[in-house]
């Protein structure tokens, strides 16, 4: 908030320099008095950001907005005023499409250098994590599978999500090593497991806190292997078009990681 109104101070600032003083003196009283906010004194830039992870707690609610990136797009609209972030989802395959010809007009948040051929981080510009994740190995508790390396995976069927990339276990499933059963989000393959329609399923963990959270009594049916598939850092992709917001982004994520209030609010969707 303090930064809007710094940010707008500045502006009537400059329309009193131009002779617009009587205009900025309106102006401020109509904010002083609640009749219009200091985000509505201008427009911001609207930056789209995509998503293709439609799964919990990432996602909850597209129409409420509720969920993880929604968080993080809100922090980022309220500690700055010259930009405003939206998210929009893109399936994997469509957002592929527009990154391979040059066409993505947004940013893309939750994902990695790896997952989009960028491993020295040349092709794209990209931001400090904002938070850290893990891909289990979930199977149910009386079957419970121990995971060691993707080739422990051979001859199982595995629950994965279409279109996703899985370190080892892509390459398995493309040689026809191990049967890959795809769904369109993780969060599917619960019942899966529990129907014993598949052996094992990879999952992240933050989708297997929170549904832990919310369906408690799953807790006691499913096993975590002890070593888990992967372990990786959620990014925000900027084409190199974007990359201005770069050192901003990286500021705000900074500030997120040190504000008790942020981290008060990731906890809501764990189960520890």
């Amino acid at each position: 908030m303090y930064a809007q109104l710094e940010a707008l101070i500045r502006r009537l600032t400059i329309l009193t320099s131009l002779g617009f003083g009587r205009f900025a003196l309106v102006l401020i009283s109509f904010v002083l008095l609640g009749v219009i906010s200091p985000q509505m004194s201008y427009a911001r830039e609207v930056v789209k950001v995509y998503t293709y992870h439609l799964k919990l707690p990432l996602v909850i609610d597209e129409v409420a907005h509720t969920g993880m990136y929604f968080d993080v797009l809100r922090y980022f609209n309220q500690h700055q005023s010259d930009y405003q972030y939206e998210l929009h989802y893109l399936p994997r395959r469509r957002l592929d499409a527009l990154v391979n010809d040059g066409k993505l007009d947004g940013l893309v948040i939750g994902v990695s250098p790896l997952w989009f051929g960028d491993v020295n981080e040349s092709k794209y510009a990209w931001t400090k994590s904002f938070v850290h994740d893990t891909d289990e190995v979930i199977s149910l508790r009386e079957t419970a599978f121990e995971f060691t390396d993707p080739e422990s995976l051979l001859g199982k069927k595995v629950g994965l999500v279409f279109g996703y990339y899985y370190r080892g276990v892509s390459e398995l499933a493309q040689a026809g090593k191990l049967k890959r059963d795809d769904a369109s989000s993780e969060d599917h393959h619960f019942r899966k497991l529990l129907a014993q329609r598949i052996d094992v399923a990879i999952i992240s963990r933050s989708n297997y806190e929170y549904v832990m959270k919310i369906q408690p009594e799953w807790a006691a049916r499913f096993h975590v292997s002890k070593i888990p598939h992967d372990q990786f850092e959620r990014r925000i992709l900027l084409p190199q078009h974007l990359s201005k917001l770069q050192h901003d982004l990286n500021k705000l994520i900074e500030k997120m990681h040190h504000d008790p209030a942020w981290r008060q609010q990731m906890q809501t969707y764990r189960t520890n």
